[in-house]
C-alpha cells in the first residue's frame, strides 16, 4: 500500500482545482500534497488526523490543510453519504512575480497563516456560501470566488490544526505504511485497551525502537496521541449525544475510570465535560 506521497489529480494548466466527493467515506489514507487544501464538510461526521493532532469534523466545518501535511478524514460510517467540496491551490502556480502585486497581499497573508492548517472558527456561513459556488462557475469565476474567500479566511478567528510540521517534508513509503497501520488501529480501537507491545509488534518493531520512531514523526508519544484521539471522540458524543451521561461517554472513549476521564479533559480543554457540553450545545451566531 503507497500511502505518500498524494498526487492531486488536476489538468497540468489550472492553477486552482475543485473537487466534489459524494462518498460513503471521505479517502482514508494517510497522505500529503503540496497543494494548499481548503475544504467544507457538505454533510458527514468524523475525524479529521493533521500531522499530530486529532481534529473532529461535522457538516459546516472548514479546514485548511497547509502544503504537505500528512493528514486524512475518517467517517463515521453507516451516516449516510458524505460530501465534501474542496479546493487545491499551489502558490507555486501563481508566479512569483504576480504575487508581488501590492494589491494581492491578501494571497501571500493566505499562505502564510495557512502553513500548519487552521480550522475556521467564525464567518463559515460566508465562506461556506462562497465556496458552493465553485462547482458552478468558470475558471474565471473560480479565481474571483478564491479571492473572496482568502479574504473571508484572512478576516476569520481560526484555530491552528497542528502546533508540529515535521522538518522532513516528505515521509518515505515505509514511514508512511507504519504510521497508517498504527492509525487506523488506534482510530478503530481507541475505545479498547492499546499496549505498547501490540502496535509495535503490528508494524515489526521492538518497543522501544517504535516509541522512537513514533516520537520523531509525530513530536508525541504514542499514548499522548491516544489520549488525544480519545479525548476528541468524548468532544464529538458530547455534542451529538445529548441522552449519553458522562460516565457512558468516557466508557465509550475508552477511558477506564470517570476520575481520569474528567482530569485529562479538563486539562485538554480547560472546561469540564459537562461544561463543555453546554458550551458547544448552545447555538452560535457568525
Amino acid at each position: 500500500m503507497k500511502v505518500l506521497p498524494f498526487k492531486i489529480p488536476k489538468p497540468f494548466e489550472n492553477t486552482l482545482h475543485v473537487q466534489e466527493d459524494k462518498v460513503d467515506i471521505f479517502y482514508d489514507q494517510l497522505h500529503q500534497h503540496a497543494e494548499i487544501q481548503i475544504s467544507l464538510i457538505v454533510q458527514g461526521e468524523g475525524k479529521l488526523m493533521v500531522a499530530n493532532s486529532i481534529k473532529t469534523f461535522g457538516s459546516g466545518d472548514i479546514f485548511i490543510i497547509g502544503s504537505n501535511i500528512p493528514h486524512l478524514f475518517q467517517s463515521v460510517p453507516h451516516q449516510g453519504k458524505s460530501h465534501m467540496i474542496t479546493l487545491f491551490v499551489s502558490k507555486e502556480g501563481f508566479g512569483n512575480d504576480f504575487l508581488k502585486i501590492p494589491e494581492l497581499e491578501e494571497i501571500n497573508r493566505f499562505f502564510e497563516i495557512s502553513s500548519k492548517g487552521l480550522k475556521l472558527l467564525s464567518r463559515k456561513k460566508r465562506v461556506q456560501k462562497i465556496m458552493n459556488k465553485f462547482t458552478k462557475v468558470d475558471k474565471l469565476g473560480r479565481f474571483l470566488c478564491f479571492l473572496q474567500i482568502i479574504q473571508k479566511i484572512n478576516q476569520s478567528r481560526s484555530e491552528e490544526l497542528t502546533s508540529f510540521v515535521p522538518s522532513k517534508k516528505n515521509i518515505s513509503n515505509i514511514e508512511g505504511r507504519r504510521l497508517q497501520i498504527v492509525f487506523d488501529h488506534a482510530m478503530n480501537h481507541f475505545d479498547k485497551e492499546i499496549t505498547l507491545n501490540q502496535v509495535a509488534a503490528m508494524v515489526h518493531m521492538t518497543t522501544p525502537a517504535f516509541c522512537r520512531f513514533f516520537k520523531q514523526r509525530t513530536n508525541k508519544t504514542f499514548f499522548e496521541f491516544l489520549i488525544e484521539l480519545r479525548l476528541e471522540h468524548a468532544c464529538q458524543l458530547l455534542s451529538t449525544h445529548e441522552k449519553l451521561s458522562i460516565a457512558q461517554i468516557s466508557e465509550a472513549s475508552g477511558f477506564q475510570s470517570i476520575s481520569n476521564f474528567n482530569k485529562k479533559f479538563k486539562k485538554a480543554k480547560s472546561l469540564s465535560p459537562s461544561q463543555y457540553a453546554k458550551k458547544v450545545r448552545t447555538p452560535a451566531t457568525f
